[in-house]
């Protein structure tokens, strides 16, 4: 079968750009190796995640490029062998992930069409660990600052004019000057004379900043975004998606690829892979794929792959896409990861008087002497622990713990999923476990139901994934396109894989034009002999308008 691009990977990034190939007119072919659509960033039931991790951890000599890829980038894995009922309920995901509702993915998903394959849920709450047993609520918005009970008056006025500054054009401002490369804890202080409580929660929960030393400039333009988004669906910035998240957005850009004549291969590893001996773009020079149980050949001219499907020893030297933004900037580095299953709902119960509760419209405020257990149970929020918040646990980076329950689709009735994440920027000998455990244990402390004995989960996975490895720079001429790695920041991965899609896409259109293939709506032409330039001037077309039969009542 001859196709103009093979995408490698039904990750993100991946699957938004076989869907804008595919709705520009080119024909893809578009494989996995696992059986499921998602990549990293799947959404499993939790017979197939602890089937993932078993696949993981066995070795074997006979394993093919691509598992050896996985396995050396997920490592330190520890799953709990016990089994739950109701296990095909549960959606759970391996890149959690809160996404702003402003923002590269909410606009491709509304540019596509694919907003109408998948739901959200709004992120209910973000709270800071305040500590054991407690929390304190975060002000995401000026009317969260002016409606708490637990700041004074000066306070108040320090964090509303912070906020009217960070939601502004501040990159001229006289505060700014001079210190966008300054640790953003200290721009706190030293700007706006925010004191240290203030400033963590600030630099933590709204600018989600990993470590003291981040940078001043990033972390504003973050803040810019989130501000911007609040109020777009509801009070909350965040929106968290139905069924896992990312792999069931992923599976939404392969439907509408699939609509648009886009061909699926799921469960078939890579054979063999004969690459042109040309490192340029011909019609003539073509890629040939053969699939593990598939008789037939794939041939096509462009890739575009997850660098795990791409050893070196078959294409050394590619070339990543990255883009030019500032709001994604980031260094790759590992990150530890947690997913837990609970059956006892958390309860943000505020160390102050008053908890912000971003769901929940005219009446905002949980007071913490109210009896109701309702009143303070979460379905899904984020949970931040600043570095230093626990002893036993970093004093260097911060921990974000992403609750999600049966409104998230997630989990059946009466679950909830613990997802612990802790970016790890240094080398450690510790395991996941070893690093994790101190912070799912404060989590747990945080359950409705107190009893002397602490609360066990009834499943935990515990794993470190790898950042993948930076390929060696290449001409915009090279045949194949890498998907670099998205940011590991919570609620920056699916913006990022966007961005990501985005630049993929233009260069396999320069790529395509330059081969000499065209979308496949204006090959009768050229076929007719009318000499067309290729025409893709949007990375998505506009949506075909159907007549709403309600229209003629």
């Amino acid at each position: 079968m001859d196709v103009d691009v093979v995408v490698l990977g039904t990750g993100l990034s991946e699957s938004i750009t076989a869907a804008a190939l595919s709705k520009a007119g080119f024909s893809v072919a578009h494989v996995d190796a696992n059986p499921y659509y998602g990549g990293d960033e799947a959404s499993l039931t939790l017979d197939e995640l602890a089937a993932w991790a078993d696949s993981h951890c066995t070795s074997s000599d006979a394993a093919s490029p691509y598992t050896r890829s996985q396995r050396a980038k997920f490592t330190s894995i520890s799953c709990s062998s016990s089994s739950l009922a109701q296990s095909r309920q549960y959606s759970l995901s391996l890149a959690p992930t809160i996404i702003p509702s402003a923002g590269p993915l909410i606009d491709a998903l509304i540019a596509s069409g694919v907003s109408r394959y998948g739901g959200f849920k709004l992120l209910e709450k973000v709270a800071i660990y305040d500590g054991p047993g407690s929390v304190k609520a975060v002000p995401g918005s000026k009317e969260d600052v002016f409606k708490s009970k637990e700041l004074s008056l000066v306070d108040k006025r320090r964090l509303m004019r912070f906020l009217m500054f960070a939601s502004g054009d501040f990159e001229t401002t006289k505060e700014i000057e001079g210190k966008a490369e300054i640790p953003f804890v200290e721009f706190l202080k030293d700007a706006f004379s925010l004191d240290h409580r203030s400033a963590n929660a600030i630099a933590y929960a709204l600018a989600f900043c990993i470590s003291p030393s981040d940078p001043t400039l990033p972390a504003l333009h973050r803040i810019k975004q989130y501000l911007r988004s609040t109020g777009r669906y509801g009070p909350s910035p965040f929106l968290v998606g139905h069924y896992g998240g990312l792999g069931e957005i992923a599976q939404g850009f392969c439907r509408t690829a699939a609509v648009n004549g886009t061909t699926y291969i799921l469960g078939r590893q890579i054979a063999s892979l004969e690459r042109p001996k040309s490192d340029s773009v011909d019609e003539r020079l073509k890629f040939k794929i053969e699939l593990e149980d598939l008789p037939e050949q794939l041939t096509c001219c462009l890739i575009v792959a997850s660098p795990d499907y791409l050893p070196s020893q078959y294409l050394p030297g590619t070339t990543e896409a990255r883009p030019d933004d500032q709001s994604t900037t980031h260094s790759a580095h590992a990150v530890a990861r947690c997913v837990a299953i609970i059956d006892q709902p958390i309860s943000f119960l505020e160390s102050q008087a008053t908890a912000i509760d971003h769901s929940a419209g005219e009446n905002p405020y949980v007071e913490e002497n109210e009896s109701s257990h309702a009143a303070t149970d979460i379905d899904t929020a984020l949970l931040v622990f600043p570095p230093g918040s626990l002893p036993e646990g970093s004093a260097t980076v911060s921990v974000n713990v992403l609750v999600a329950g049966e409104s998230s689709m997630s989990t059946p009735r009466g679950k909830w999923a613990l997802y612990v994440s802790m970016p790890l920027l240094d080398n450690s000998n510790r395991s996941a476990e070893e690093l994790l455990r101190p912070y799912l244990a404060a989590t747990l402390a945080l359950t409705v139901q107190h009893s002397a004995t602490t609360i066990q989960p009834l499943f935990t996975l515990f794993y470190v994934q790898h950042a993948d490895p930076s390929s060696e720079s290449r001409p915009d001429t090279s045949p194949v396109i890498v998907a670099p790695t998205s940011s590991r920041r919570l609620p920056e991965n699916a913006d990022s894989a966007t961005i990501q899609a985005e630049g993929m896409f233009w260069k396999a259109i320069r790529m395509l034009k330059a081969s000499g293939r065209r979308p496949l709506q204006q090959r009768g032409e050229e076929e007719s002999g009318i000499e067309d330039e290729v025409d893709v001037d949007s990375f998505w077309p506009p949506l075909d308008v159907v007549d709403d039969p309600s229209d003629d009542w």
